[in-house]
């Protein structure tokens, strides 16, 4: 504790010092955006934030600017909803769960395309720009499939880049321990009828302990184009990560190695018209490539994984008012390839890796999806009504000996008892088809199942929200029926994880989630700016599992709590902003003692705190940030060990040009 005051005031003072005769601007000049003014894209036909009848967290480019964060995983961290769980730190990798759900059912999105990675999703997270482009992070809990299409099962995730309206320049330069570094580029340029956003971002380190060493290099490049008839949005980007996977999917082989890259493009037309229109193309191509051993190998180890994967679709949006609300139609046809070494069928004939020597791709698949969306939303005064149906065919379902075709309805209401308080509830279907890695993986500690059957569940949740200009809550009860949910399980005499469906899984919940402006209280500068309060309360009935092992859908959080605080520290420009997450989690993982014998540990309740101190002084922002300042020791993944106390400062320059 005495360590961590000591660094906070020697930090302080040297700023206060450095800054003591700098020219302070006008604190008392308060934004005058409000949350509920906000456009959310959590359904069919866009809302304002006050209209919405589901939980959903919004996290603009402000926010995202202010957190002691430096990737996605870290941000979607904070929201309590979100169990993120990395295996490597500042987004190396991580699985997204949201209320108790597996990592494979959330549905992430990039401007509104669907980014899920079929042969995992292990590498849905894994995207193609930068944290510190975005322009906004929308969470939305709860199934979204009628919404969204299939693997919205538990909630959705959309990152959103925009270009600015005007020309700009940002930069970014950090370094910290564990020989930590990141530079960031962003320019902004508009002309005319064009506006284009192109951004670099590196880092890297050595990693916090042996074989967690990794490096990251991001392009990305959003153009919007104005036209008589609408706007063009054409987005494109590149991202190659590699990393020491220590321990990442079983700790008998702690030496492991990963290499991805993703390439990205999608093209998005929006009318002008009354009746909107919106068709996207898009196309993703991962590769992946998985060492068991990084170096040294054993005699029997002769391969390591190859994986190449190819997502693209088409989709078509339709919104067409009248006086009866807004009704949109909607068609979205996706095909997911996969060519490897180890998942999926057996080719007729190899084909050939580029710049691997014997070894070739031998195994593969294809299949397709094909949903249509049906959704009618009404606006009545106090009360707002969104009722919808997805209609979904899919080809590898169909060719299990189902007829592969499934519907799946919703509704959300809501009534507006007064100016601030509203009630909402819902009913909501979802289903999630099983990944290649589910169906095919074969290795030395796990066995996929191909007769794996989709997962299903019906969702129903009641709440309230209470909104005013400086504050935001809400709160929801919510219960999961979830059937043929997949999970990797085994027995404790067993050695190796088996991919099955559980007949049942049950999940009941309380979220809260609690928003304080206070100089949009007191309408001036003041001590404390911004306090968050939120919770996530989960009980999962493990009907026909309870002698079994979870790797995944078991582990879920019992209790979550988030806090975050923002103040000044005796200049107004100079903050600290903290952010403490308390978490108790359900399950064990296979721990092993020097000889490699497994125990089964439960998992044991922690607490961290990050810190961030920032002075803002005109074009330039300079901050230092630490997470986990109190150096807990914790495992929140397996034998994973995660990070402790990591300090980290930097230096970021907006100009407007």
């Amino acid at each position: 504790m005495k360590s961590i005051l000591q660094y906070y005031c020697v930090f302080t003072f040297g700023l206060i010092s450095f800054f003591s005769h700098a020219q302070e601007t006008d604190s008392t000049k308060l934004s005058e955006f409000y949350l509920d003014e906000v456009t959310i894209n959590s359904g069919r036909v866009p809302q304002t934030f006050s209209e919405q009848a589901r939980i959903v967290t919004y996290v603009d480019s402000e926010q995202l600017q202010a957190m002691p964060a430096q990737s996605f995983d870290q941000v979607l961290s904070y929201v309590a909803g979100v169990d993120m769980r990395s295996r490597g730190p500042l987004g190396v990798q991580g699985d997204v769960n949201i209320r108790g759900g597996s990592f494979d059912q959330s549905l992430i999105l990039l401007n509104g395309v669907n980014m899920n990675n079929p042969q995992t999703g292990h590498l849905n997270l894994f995207l193609p720009v930068d944290m510190e482009a975005a322009y906004a992070v929308e969470v939305l809990e709860g199934p979204a499939s009628r919404v969204f299409g299939a693997n919205a099962f538990t909630g959705a995730i959309n990152v959103q880049t925009k270009p600015l309206d005007k020309n700009n320049i940002y930069g970014h330069v950090m370094a910290g321990e564990y020989g930590l570094q990141k530079y960031t580029g962003r320019v902004n340029l508009t002309s005319g009828k064009t506006r284009h956003l192109i951004t670099g971002s590196y880092k890297k380190s050595d990693g916090y302990v042996n074989n967690t060493d990794f490096e990251d290099v991001t392009f990305y490049y959003h153009g919007s184009y104005d036209v008589n008839a609408g706007t063009f949005d054409l987005t494109a980007g590149i991202s190659d990560k590699g990393f020491g996977a220590n321990s990442f999917y079983t700790p008998l082989y702690p030496n492991q190695y990963e290499r991805n890259k993703l390439y990205h493009g999608s093209l998005r037309f929006t009318n002008k018209g009354k009746i909107k229109v919106s068709p996207t193309i898009y196309w993703n191509r991962t590769y992946d490539r998985f060492e068991l051993y990084r170096d040294n190998p054993a005699s029997w180890y002769t391969n390591h994984n190859y994986h190449q994967m190819d997502a693209m679709g088409f989709n078509i949006n339709t919104i067409i008012p009248s006086k009866l609300g807004k009704t949109s139609i909607g068609f979205d046809a996706r095909y997911e390839g996969i060519l490897s070494n180890v998942l999926g069928e057996d080719l007729d004939d190899p084909i050939s890796i580029d710049g691997v020597d014997n070894t070739a791709y031998t195994k593969g698949k294809e299949r397709y999806n094909y949903s249509i969306f049906l959704e009618h939303n009404v606006v009545l005064s106090k009360f707002t009504a969104s009722a919808g149906l997805m209609f979904n065919y899919n080809t590898q379902l169909a060719e299990s000996g189902d007829d592969g075709f499934d519907i799946f309805p919703g509704i959300d209401l809501s009534y507006a008892l007064t100016d601030n308080l509203r009630l909402f509830g819902t009913a909501n279907t979802a289903m999630r088809i099983p990944t290649y890695t589910d169906l095919y993986y074969q290795g030395p500690t796990n066995n996929g199942n191909p007769d794996l059957k989709e997962e299903r569940a019906t969702t129903y949740e009641i709440g309230a929200k209470l909104d005013n200009k400086w504050y935001h809550a809400s709160a929801s009860l919510f219960v999961r029926y979830g059937k043929n949910i997949i999970d990797w399980v085994k027995y404790p005499s067993e050695d190796k994880w088996q991919a099955q469906n559980l007949t049942e899984l049950d999940t009941r919940g309380l979220t809260f989630n609690s928003q304080f402006n206070i100089e949009k209280l007191t309408g001036k500068s003041s001590f404390i700016k911004t306090v968050s309060v939120n919770y996530l309360g989960l009980n999962v009935d493990k009907a026909a599992a309870d002698s079994l092992v979870s790797n995944y859908a078991l582990d879920h959080l019992n209790h979550k709590v988030t806090l975050g605080v923002k103040h000044k520290v005796f200049l107004d420009q100079l903050i600290a902003d903290w952010k403490f997450i308390y978490q108790d989690r359900n399950g064990s993982y296979t721990a092993y003692d020097a000889e490699f014998n497994p125990q089964e540990t439960d998992y044991k309740p922690f607490a961290t705190v990050d810190l961030r101190l920032s002075y803002q002084y005109k074009m330039m922002y300079f901050y230092t940030e630490a997470s986990n300042i109190f150096n807990v020791e914790y495992y929140d993944f397996g034998n994973i060990p995660q990070p402790g106390r990591w300090f980290r400062a930097g230096i970021k320059m907006n100009l407007d040009l």
